[in-house]
């Protein structure tokens, strides 16, 4: 009764810290899930000097890893990340559009932030069915002591954070129905107040399913999707009460977090399901964007939300907003800032969605070849202009951004681009984990820490 009780009380402690502002998290050494706390994309909300250009990050340390578009996660002292590696590589299509069965191994690693010393693996054997075999997609999910893994076919594991442990483990398509989309899995799981919340395009009423994250139990199911997407459950605010937003080949939805009861709906369809960017909320302001439809501002101040403006051509290269691959943009004091489907990192004007500049300087560079699907990830630092970004080059990049343009304050590369896009073109598509202390990334076949302030290298790990 006693244990019981610790652990309940250690659990409503738990809940209790993840419904605080993201500001008061911040310094913590936590990114424990995809885009950080509360997937707000802030490494600090106290402006942080960098000279990357002078005073370059000091490598930590090197592990070599299976490939994968999933990014790690960090909480503490304790990174974990996902990776695949197949049984042979004369299974790969060369097509990487091709669908076909490859036989391979899915892992995930827990390590050792400070050295990269491998603290415990859970390694099961996971078949691939879909396009570009390159991984899993998902950033691992740290809470209440647990981790928790979504492979891309769809396999749901949670771990003990500890040990690695063996908790409780779903499969999307046996226990729910779901075919694995063209692209995999790949909807980052969200954590909240206790649940563990999936886009899983399952059958009977289980498009988006809520999960004990301690017992791995059914809480609830939502939504019967035809087109399931890409694109991560979030938490949205509306009238200060908490919306579990969904959004999905079929349009968004707005789900209560207790019951999944859709609050609201709102049909859009996509080319290809291509809901992959996470969603911004700013004050009233609802903002997502797609890769070939483009961009949608809804206005929450209305029940249900109406529509501010949206992109009304469907087009990959004559776009008029922003028409985003994967890049989440960032809102702020009435801009916002994203990339578009070549390059363009784009400031826009949140009322009316009027283009204000435009720059490839952090993409492919002024003056070259645009690339199709160039891509770079944007996160905030201080409490005004200055930012971060992560360019597929594995560029780590400084600088100011504001109506009046794009300012480079310095720049590093911190990884090789050793993925492959359709056309074989090196990339590095997986979001990088922040803490105060450090910056981990990966690529297609490692793992690096990077150490912000001086540190001595310690040599790679083999």
């Amino acid at each position: 009764m006693r244990s019981l009780l610790t652990h309940q009380l250690l659990r409503a402690w738990l809940v209790c810290l993840a419904s605080f502002p993201v500001s008061s998290l911040l310094g913590e050494g936590d990114w424990s899930s995809w885009l950080g706390p509360g997937m707000a994309s802030i490494w600090s909300d106290q402006e942080r000097s960098l000279d990357l250009n002078e005073k370059p990050l000091r490598l930590e340390w090197s592990l070599p890893i299976g490939s994968g578009y999933a990014g790690p996660a960090i909480r503490g002292n304790q990174v974990v990340v996902m990776d695949w590696q197949p049984d042979s590589l004369d299974t790969i299509p060369e097509d990487v559009f091709e669908r076909g069965t490859i036989p391979g191994k899915e892992s995930i690693h827990c390590l050792d932030a400070s050295t990269g010393r491998v603290l415990w693996s859970h390694i099961y054997q996971q078949e691939y069915t879909m396009s570009y075999p390159a991984g899993p997609r998902t950033t691992p999910l740290i809470a209440e002591q647990l981790v928790v893994g979504l492979g891309a076919e769809g396999r749901l594991t949670a771990l003990d954070l500890l040990d690695g442990t063996l908790r409780w483990e779903k499969d999307f398509s046996s226990d729910y129905g779901a075919t694995t989309a063209t692209w995999g899995h790949a909807a980052h799981p969200l954590y909240h107040e206790g649940r563990v919340i999936c886009l899983v395009g399952g059958q009977q009423g289980a498009g988006v399913i809520a999960l004990d994250i301690q017992s791995g139990q059914e809480i609830w199911r939502s939504l019967e999707l035809k087109q399931t997407g890409y694109c991560p459950p979030s938490v949205i605010q509306i009238e200060g009460r908490d919306q579990i937003l969904i959004w999905s080949g079929d349009g968004v939805a707005s789900l209560e977090p207790a019951t999944g009861k859709v609050a609201w709906s709102f049909p859009w369809e996509l080319r290809f399901a291509l809901a992959v960017p996470t969603p911004r909320q700013s004050a009233q302001h609802l903002f997502f964007t797609s890769f070939y439809n483009g961009s949608l501002m809804l206005d929450t101040s209305s029940n249900p939300p109406e529509v501010s403006w949206r992109t009304s051509k469907i087009s990959e290269r004559d776009t008029t907003h922003l028409n985003s691959i994967m890049g989440s943009p960032y809102l702020h004091q009435g801009y916002l800032y994203g990339i578009c489907s070549y390059g363009q990192l784009r400031c826009l004007e949140i009322k009316t969605g009027r283009r204000i500049w435009e720059s490839l300087e952090a993409t492919t560079g002024v003056g070259r070849p645009l690339e199709r699907w160039a891509n770079v990830f944007v996160i905030k630092n201080d409490p005004e202009d200055r930012y971060l970004l992560f360019n597929e080059s594995g560029e780590l990049i400084d600088c100011r951004m504001n109506p009046e343009g794009y300012h480079e304050l310095g720049r590093m590369k911190l990884i090789e681009a050793n993925g492959r896009d359709m056309r074989r073109r090196p990339i590095v598509w997986s979001h990088p984990a922040f803490s105060i202390q450090r910056i981990c990334l990966r690529n297609d076949d490692r793992i690096l820490s990077y150490r912000f302030g001086p540190t001595a290298p310690n040599p790679s790990l083999e």
